[in-house]
């Protein structure tokens, strides 16, 4: 950006002494479509391995839909969601310095720890549940509840990391992550739970009733963070301005609030033809359509 020195005769006469913009640089937004597709898999990642490792807990009993499907399909997930770690860098063919040579700073080297630790210990859960060896699953229980935890919370460090953009600081987009997880991971196992001899419907409701918690917390979140709290900096407010009435208002009112909503409402009747599948939909699409706002508008105010 150029300005022209104060007090230049070429400055507004009406203003003697005011910079003026002569002309200014735009830049390329860092991230896309490809970061909301990354939240989005990590997310059915993380949050379908903990509906499956936890959720038992609750139910009292285990099929093979927490067993064995829900960790394969968390694992399918989580190598889909590295390889769009690999792919945003600068240099993808670089990725192994990520873990060879890292910096500590970074999230983003916190998060490939993360990502690699719980990718283990999912190949080891799958492992020994098709060998047999199901007794010795309790030595990977609390490790991979406590991986799980760690590589869906770090997005909301490595987001916040980018200290120019205020849409994305605070405590709340962290829990947030938590959310969408369970309500993306809940999700996966409703489909997956379609599948003949998996699973229970009784079982059923309980993943249905656990995306119906899950979303209203997060649509909860998201409608006081954006239509009713007040914002800090002018910065966060153009952003949030945006959101609401601006670039990305029909995709925030269609897509993050009322498809997650239907979500909600569709979920309720569980037990009707179709209603598991139609919910799950919804609620993938609601959460999606969210973390592609958070993405985008965190990037929409000129930082110059």
């Amino acid at each position: 950006m150029l300005l022209r020195p104060l007090g230049s005769p070429e400055a507004d006469p009406s203003r003697p002494g005011d910079a003026r913009v002569d002309y200014d640089t735009p830049h390329r937004k860092p991230w896309g479509f490809d970061m909301a597709l990354y939240l989005l898999t990590k997310g059915i990642a993380t949050g379908t391995m903990l509906v499956s490792l936890l959720l038992p807990f609750v139910y009292g009993d285990a099929f093979p839909l927490t067993l064995l499907v829900g960790p394969i399909i968390s694992l399918l997930f989580l190598v889909i969601t590295a390889g769009l770690l690999v792919a945003d860098l600068d240099r993808p063919e670089r990725f192994y310095y990520i873990l060879l040579r890292p910096n500590w700073k970074s999230w983003m080297v916190w998060g490939a720890y993360f990502l690699t630790a719980q990718g283990i210990l999912t190949t080891l859960w799958i492992a020994l549940v098709a060998l047999g060896g199901g007794r010795w699953l309790f030595v990977l229980l609390w490790p991979l509840v406590a991986c799980s935890i760690l590589t869906t919370g770090y997005t909301g460090f490595l987001f916040a990391q980018g200290l120019a953009r205020d849409l994305w600081q605070g405590w709340q987009s962290t829990v947030d992550l938590f959310a969408q997880a369970i309500v993306e991971g809940s999700a996966v196992l409703l489909l997956a739970s379609l599948i003949p001899g998996i699973s229970d419907p009784r079982f059923t409701r309980t993943l249905a009733a656990t995306l119906i918690a899950a979303m209203l917390v997060h649509v909860a979140m998201i409608v006081f963070e954006n239509l009713i709290a007040t914002s800090k900096t002018r910065h966060r407010q153009l952003a949030v301005d945006a959101i609401r009435r601006g670039a990305f208002a029909r995709l925030f009112w269609g897509g993050a609030i009322t498809v997650a909503a239907a979500s909600v409402i569709v979920a309720l009747f569980a037990q009707m033809p179709g209603g598991p599948a139609i919910a799950a939909v919804l609620a993938l699409a609601g959460s999606f359509a969210w973390e592609y706002i958070w993405v985008e508008a965190g990037q929409s105010v000129p930082l110059s």
